[in-house]
């Protein structure tokens, strides 16, 4: 017979069933103050989430969590006005309920899967479980984005598709889903790369509701819709970037902003990890990390030897919390970084894709600069240096023979010729 000491300190006869049970507040991006608290249950290398329905305060002035224990602090009140003992109470009554349920499963010989076990429990809490109707297509959808262990980043799209299904159709359900039409609303005011995303989106949570059995009916099955297009990756040469480099600039926001777009682009990173990074990362002169996008598919170190115009970068900042660059929002960083290149004079002439019409159209390169520019200078100055694919996604941190790597840089003429030429 095997035991389970749960976060609250007693034990939970598994017999040979064994699980364990975790809380925690959901992290989302930016919210912090009505954070739900989220159930975790492993079990047979399954995995259930569930929303608890309680939420509290995360934030630096008010964190009312016990990471530690696993339940809210002494003495809190909650955004829902739950005392610590009321809240801590709610817990470990789910906790029990939980037992219960795998101490029958355990009698009777079955395993349960993961929707099973989430029904049983919503039963066993005196909670309705509904089927799969118009009442509930949208909460089994917030269910799914909460529940998903996606990326920030994808849980942002999916709840964006969200908002857009809310405004084409209130009164959407599984057997409703008219997806020209909703295709048709998305292009009055999207690009077609936008369509593409926000389609490709549903369509995971589709499949995911078939696969749980909410629907039986997968409206994909018989719409094609068009993939997302990338013309040709558009960045700075490598001369162009060491000109920025080693521009003067006076002006101590416009130098701030400077620094950061010129160590993203010598670190190839993303930006939300480039903005956490710390002196901790730094050992012997290699920057290392795991990619926040690709926490979830394996456990994928990025190292990053700095160069020493990176290292140069990183000198002129002492930060009290350790952090290499100061915090800077993503847009506020796009909007500088154009007027940096107008100033320093990098306003080349390229080609690119009108978003909307998908037809060519000439702009100064100023125009289109952005903090994931920098992210393609890396990767394209490596490549066109004849670094190989591998060797670059350990460093940029795109999981293993990723397919995207290619969409951040250009082949150019003279690599061709030069290919040509080894089998002339």
């Amino acid at each position: 017979m095997s035991k389970y000491v749960c976060s609250f300190g007693f034990y939970i006869q598994t017999y040979t069933m064994n699980y364990s049970v975790k809380y925690y507040p959901e992290k989302r991006k930016g919210i912090t103050a009505n954070v739900p608290v989220m159930l975790s249950v492993t079990y047979s290398k399954q995995r259930m989430f569930y929303y608890t329905g309680f939420r509290c305060r995360i934030d630096s002035d008010s964190n009312q969590w016990d990471a530690t224990a696993g339940h809210l602090k002494r003495n809190q009140i909650t955004p829902d006005g739950l005392s610590s003992q009321k809240f801590n109470d709610e817990l470990r009554k789910i906790t029990v309920k939980v037992g219960e349920l795998f101490t029958a499963y355990e009698a009777d010989k079955t395993q349960p899967t993961v929707e099973k076990l989430r029904s049983d429990l919503k039963r066993k809490l005196g909670k309705e479980v509904k089927t799969a109707n118009k009442e509930d297509f949208f909460s089994r959808f917030d269910q799914y984005v909460v529940e998903s262990g996606l990326s920030d980043n994808r849980k942002i799209t999916l709840q964006l598709v969200i908002k857009k299904l809310k405004s084409f159709n209130p009164e959407m359900n599984f057997n409703n889903i008219d997806l020209p039409a909703f295709k048709a609303y998305l292009s009055e005011k999207l690009s077609q790369n936008s369509i593409s995303c926000y389609l490709s989106a549903f369509k995971t949570f589709l499949k995911h509701s078939l696969k749980v059995k909410h629907t039986s009916i997968n409206p994909f099955d018989s719409f094609v819709y068009a993939a997302e297009t990338y013309g040709d990756p558009i960045y700075l040469t490598i001369a162009e970037r060491d000109l920025l480099f080693n521009a003067a600039i006076e002006d101590p926001k416009m130098a701030q902003i400077r620094d950061i777009f010129c160590l993203q682009s010598f670190i190839g990173c993303r930006y939300g990890d480039l903005m956490r990074f710390t002196r901790g990362n730094i050992n012997d002169g290699v920057l290392s990390y795991v990619a926040a996008k690709t926490k979830n598919e394996g456990e994928r170190i990025a190292k990053v030897p700095l160069s020493g115009k990176a290292k140069q970068i990183i000198t002129r900042y002492d930060l009290p919390d350790g952090r290499l660059l100061p915090l800077v929002k993503t847009d506020e960083c796009d909007h500088y970084i154009k007027k940096v290149f107008l100033q320093v004079g990098l306003t080349r002439k390229v080609a690119t894709i009108d978003k909307k019409t998908l037809l060519e159209k000439h702009v100064g390169i100023d125009t289109l600069a952005s903090t994931h520019m920098a992210r393609r200078i890396f990767v394209g100055g490596l490549f066109n240096a004849g670094v190989n694919n591998e060797v670059i996604g350990s460093m940029s941190g795109h999981v293993a023979h990723s397919k995207a790597i290619s969409r951040y840089y250009k082949v150019s003429d003279e690599q061709q010729l030069a290919a040509m030429k080894l089998i002339e």
